[in-house]
């Protein structure tokens, strides 16, 4: 694990309902991760399978992520009370995966206004009861009375946003790991919370979208440039960590796969097939061969569409 500053600790919270869910960890004296399961969703992680969190304004609270289900929801608002009892007056989506949205509407119903970029909500919209069909299966009765709320806000681009003496700006870069993803900065403070473009210590998932998530990764690295990284999933880390497990894994993927074709692989599956990717087997579920022949089929499926 990277040297990360100082201030960083665990808050060891112990209120019943907590264990199999989260653990909160003060980043600085405004922001919090909340560190998930680094393994599947379940009835016991509610679905908060990933690194989600808070930051604390001069007079308000914005969650970033609001888990996928109402119980989650439940339990991230008490970890939010623990700290502090200033209102959450904001729930900034970083994309369009469950957990970083479909228990949207128990915060709205208590008061919260949502944000995400206009892709997150197309995304949304197109993929929500398919989503919530999921969560249920994996989480079951933790889901109940879940329902899909999308967000109020919407923005293309950049987003700035004042918690009262914290300035936090949303950045649109073209997407990661769904279309609609963003980085959560906090210029004062070097904090990037990154939704799901990053997962550190953990094998991500690649669905589609290989080059735009390589090119936000990109514009987290040339021109964001954090000193702390709240991950989408995985412990909070830094700059190298985060790029050496999601753009290192992503560009290993890109680069040996375009050999492939170039030297004449016949299609996808032929470019993917058997492709040996031992140098991250340190990553956790790195195990699963059905994922890692997963990601590597769906990157040459996207290099072998865009060959001229």
């Amino acid at each position: 694990m990277p040297r990360l500053p100082a201030i960083l600790f665990f808050l060891g919270l112990s209120w019943a309902g907590l264990a199999h869910a989260f653990e909160t960890v003060k980043v600085t004296d405004r922001v919090y991760a909340l560190v998930g399961d680094l393994g599947q969703r379940s009835p016991e992680n509610l679905g908060h399978n990933m690194t989600s969190g808070f930051i604390v304004g001069g007079d308000a609270v914005a969650v970033v992520d609001p888990g996928a289900c109402y119980q989650d929801a439940e339990r991230i608002a008490a970890a939010v009370r623990g700290v502090t009892d200033k209102p959450i007056r904001w729930v900034i989506d970083t994309g369009g995966q469950d957990h970083r949205w479909l228990a949207n509407g128990w915060f709205k119903a208590h008061g919260a206004t949502i944000i995400a970029s206009s892709a997150a909500r197309a995304f949304m919209e197109a993929n929500a009861e398919r989503q919530l069909a999921g969560v249920r299966k994996r989480v079951g009765a933790g889901c109940d009375g879940t329902e899909p709320v999308y967000p109020d806000v919407t923005f293309d681009d950049r987003h700035p946003l004042d918690l009262g003496g914290v300035t936090v700006a949303l950045r649109y870069t073209g997407g990661a790991h769904t279309p609609g993803d963003i980085f959560v900065q906090l210029p004062q403070s070097g904090v990037l919370f990154t939704g799901d473009a990053v997962y550190a210590q953990r094998l991500l998932g690649l669905f589609e979208g290989l080059q735009r998530w390589i090119a936000s990764l990109e514009v987290m690295r040339d021109e964001l440039k954090p000193q702390v990284v709240i991950p989408g999933h995985g412990h909070v880390t830094d700059l190298d960590e985060a790029l050496r497990d999601s753009y290192g894994y992503l560009t290993f993927l890109r680069d040996r796969i375009q050999a492939r074709i170039d030297d004449g692989a016949f299609d996808a599956v032929e470019a993917a097939q058997g492709l040996d990717q031992s140098e991250f087997s340190y990553l956790k579920n790195w195990d699963q061969l059905s994922f890692r022949a997963m990601n590597a089929q769906r990157a040459a499926e996207e290099l072998f569409s865009s060959q001229p």
